[in-house]
């Protein structure tokens, strides 16, 4: 695989160079080359379909020189292009602090969705949420996908993709502390990161900093409620004994049975030592 290291040293270089982003402090450390920005905002799509392509193509991973391939690239990438998994709370503050910091925010149509050609009737389309110098290339690329939103637009839409049951992820590249380019708000059935995930399991997002816990005695059931076990797009909850319990080792932290318990029976819980890296300082 030394050939794949080396074929990929290039790509590591582009993705370190600066990007002057002229924000005082600099909030955001948007650093990569304009060329590669405009890339991304101008063709995201067609990237994420050839990603959709190589994660669910079978004969590719039947094989195992195309696997080795494939896997080489896909570890390659995620090395520099990665993303981390936010709950609802560590969402809104990471809008208002970049909101309050003046920096542009734009939503538009899930790339994914794009990728996929599966624009939905039943749900919002409209989840990508960039920021920062992000958001004015594709407001420039896409002057009709793309809208500009205030600070309260951008809360309201988060809390509303939440409800959707839209996991948050912040991306990022390369990986360093505050490199926060976009809130993918995804959902499960739609998400080529998610789907890559789950079909072969790339870590093309981290967790996120918590783990949920439930209240046994609190908890309503799963005949009553059992929304927990619904909304869980990692697996990670189960029924035991008319319960709803946690398999902590699958749980992502992302929030999404907490914000649905009708019994108030399940919280995060932060884990010991646990730090984002493209959100670091954005929340709190």
């Amino acid at each position: 695989m030394h050939y794949l290291r080396r074929a990929c040293f290039p790509l590591v270089v582009l993705l370190t160079l600066p990007l002057h982003e002229g924000h005082g402090q600099e909030l955001l450390r948007q650093r990569a080359p304009r060329f590669v920005l405009h890339l991304f905002s101008k063709y995201e799509h067609v990237i994420m379909r050839t990603i959709d392509y190589l994660a669910s193509t079978a004969w590719i991973h039947d094989h195992a020189f195309t696997k080795r391939l494939v896997d080489g690239i896909s570890n390659g990438v995620i090395r520099f292009i990665n993303g981390e998994i936010l709950d609802l709370e560590e969402s809104r503050q990471l809008i208002a602090g970049i909101a309050d910091a003046g920096y542009a925010i734009a939503v538009g149509t899930c790339p994914c969705r794009r990728a996929r050609n599966k624009i939905s009737d039943t749900v919002p389309n409209n989840t990508d949420m960039v920021f920062g110098r992000w958001a004015e290339e594709y407001l420039d690329n896409y002057p009709g996908l793309y809208t500009r939103i205030s600070r309260e637009e951008a809360l309201g839409l988060v809390e509303s993709f939440d409800s959707h049951g839209f996991i948050h992820q912040i991306y990022g590249f390369p990986l360093r502390e505050r490199a926060s380019y976009v809130l993918c708000n995804c959902d499960r059935d739609v998400c080529i990161p998610m789907q890559a995930h789950r079909k072969r399991g790339y870590a093309a997002f981290r967790k996120g900093r918590s783990l949920a816990a439930v209240d046994a005695g609190a908890c309503l059931g799963t005949d009553e409620c059992g929304r927990c076990i619904e909304r869980c797009p990692f697996g990670a909850r189960v029924a035991v004994a008319g319960k709803a319990v946690v398999v902590g080792d699958d749980c992502y932290g992302c929030g999404l049975c907490v914000t649905t318990c009708r019994g108030k029976a399940t919280r995060l819980e932060r884990k010991l030592g646990a730090q984002l890296i493209f959100a670091r300082d954005l929340v709190d």
